[in-house]
């Protein structure tokens, strides 16, 4: 083989490798899941098409999310006092391989090991926050949903100085009794222009007790594609979206 042909294939092997690995450590991340625990949202099994929606996305978020040491997962249930209601707070310990001055060899060796430790500690949290999502909660805590408690976890998120996942596992329906609080059950938003008008409202007040930073936020429904404007309310979605918006998020998705 000439010079110039083996020069360029230990090139071509070098890259080829390279861009597999991780090069250095990213900003540590803080996945929040909060599952709603309400009576209105209870998706009635492990067949269910909603229970098996929030099972992959739990799956697909720690994979996307969990790759180093730091990396934090909480899981919170959403009830009547959802910023109390901490269920699980676990932190990756898998660091990333040291590979400088590491000869190919052990740069193989090192990845390979990396790869297997992390893909086991994924599989650990995934089944610790499914077991989350399949406990009940047959207490008084289950009649009302107070969405907006999420915020102060949002704000305490922020403050760890990671990037922040936002996962809500909810069909967003928030039910609060007493002065200034929502009662989307008796009263969801008429039109998607209302909706605005009370997400803008709430957000200045809101957004001066909780300074959620600009967290990204998933809403993952229990509504099929399918459901009913009825069953399944685009103004609530709505003004979700707007308030998230308003208060800083990066970015709110369905």
């Amino acid at each position: 083989m000439s010079r110039p042909l083996l020069f360029l294939l230990v090139l071509l092997t070098a890259c080829s490798s390279k861009k597999d690995r991780p090069v250095a450590a990213d900003e540590p991340s803080y996945t929040v899941f909060f599952i709603d625990k309400s009576l209105s949202n209870q998706p009635g099994g492990a067949d269910t098409e909603a229970h098996a929606r929030y099972e992959r996305v739990i799956r697909e978020a720690i994979t996307q999310h969990v790759h180093q040491k730091g990396d934090r997962v909480a899981v919170y249930f959403v009830h009547d006092n959802t910023a109390k209601a901490r269920a699980l707070s676990l932190t990756a310990r898998t660091p990333l391989p040291d590979l400088e001055g590491a000869s190919p060899t052990d740069r193989d060796a090192a990845q390979t090991d990396y790869e297997l430790q992390l893909t086991r500690e994924q599989a650990t949290l995934q089944r610790q926050v499914l077991a989350k999502l399949d406990q009940p909660n047959s207490g008084s805590s289950n009649q009302h949903t107070d969405l907006w408690g999420s915020l102060d976890v949002l704000a305490q998120a922020n403050e760890s100085g990671r990037t922040v996942w936002a996962y809500y596992l909810s069909d967003m329906v928030e039910s609060m009794t007493g002065p200034g609080r929502r009662d989307f059950h008796k009263t969801p938003p008429a039109t998607t222009a209302q909706a605005d008008e009370w997400a803008k409202t709430d957000a200045k007040l809101l957004g001066e007790q909780y300074p959620i930073g600009s967290p990204a936020v998933r809403l993952v429904l229990p509504f099929s594609a399918t459901a009913s404007a009825k069953e399944n309310k685009p103004t609530i979605t709505r003004y979700w979206h707007t308030l998230f918006e308003a208060l800083g998020a990066s970015g709110v998705e369905e």
